[in-house]
């Protein structure tokens, strides 16, 4: 059976995970991939699966998502990332809703459970995660910065129960590289908004976080990757709020 739904997926090099993905998705009409320059076998596996695969350098994560949104065909958009899959509970879930006919909301909150060094990882602010995944085209959009970009649903909402599967880093020196990244985004966006900052703001708020994951949200259940977790959220926050420092430095430099 498929639903009047087009899935959408941006990519970069993707190979590890993209067949993953699309073999999870068999359910829909439509698969369109958007990707922006991958050097790997990335397309080639995607149009093996039957995706339509659309090219288009990177700018942001905001525009290159709802432009793969503009390019669907069907009524229903779900929004996958190349490193998820639909859990087969999701997936019956989802069907379910389109056998009663067309779904009673306009969009859908997915809860995403993340694995980790080998173990799914449900506390620390890990999981639920709860995020609309799944919404009329005529009704979502995506808004945000250069990171942390949502939809935006102008419409009623409701939350499904079986989560998104994720398969988040490769190894710690992949989570290295991604907080690294990341980081500069974050840092660059706040600081263009006009945040200022300097190293003890940048200790408190990496304390803070670290704080937060192990024990507002009781990380410490999941042993010892929720302590490495909890680590790798100091280190993200300490490195943006500390980018933020280097960025005002330089900024004064150029004043002189």
């Amino acid at each position: 059976m498929s639903l009047p739904i087009s899935a959408c997926i941006i990519t970069l090099n993707e190979e590890d995970n993209i067949e993953r993905c699309l073999s999870s998705l068999d359910f829909v009409s439509e698969i369109i991939v958007l990707d922006s320059g991958s050097h790997d076998n990335t397309e080639k596996l995607a149009k093996k699966k039957g995706a339509k695969v659309v090219l288009r350098k990177f700018d942001d994560y905001v525009s290159q998502k709802n432009h793969v949104i503009s390019l669907a065909q069907f009524p229903w958009i779900l929004t996958l990332d190349a490193d998820e899959e639909m859990s087969p509970a999701l997936k019956e879930e989802i069907l379910a809703l389109f056998r009663k006919g067309e779904p009673d909301a306009d969009g859908f909150l997915i809860p995403r459970l993340t694995m980790y060094m080998g173990k799914w990882i449900r506390h620390g602010g890990w999981y639920p995660n709860y995020r609309i995944r799944l919404f009329q085209k005529s009704k979502g959009k995506f808004v945000g910065g250069k990171v942390h970009e949502a939809v935006q649903l102008s419409g009623k909402k409701k939350k499904l129960k079986s989560p998104v599967l994720h398969y988040s880093y490769k190894n710690l020196y992949d989570h290295v590289n991604f907080i690294n990244r990341y980081s500069e985004l974050a840092a660059a966006e706040k600081f263009g908004k006009g945040k200022r900052t300097g190293i003890l703001l940048a200790l408190l708020e990496a304390g803070y976080k670290s704080f937060w994951m192990f024990f507002v949200r009781f990380g410490f259940l999941d042993g010892r990757r929720g302590l490495i977790l909890a680590i790798m959220g100091f280190y993200y926050n300490f490195l943006k709020y500390i980018k933020i420092f280097e960025m005002s430095l330089a900024e004064k430099e150029k004043q002189k």
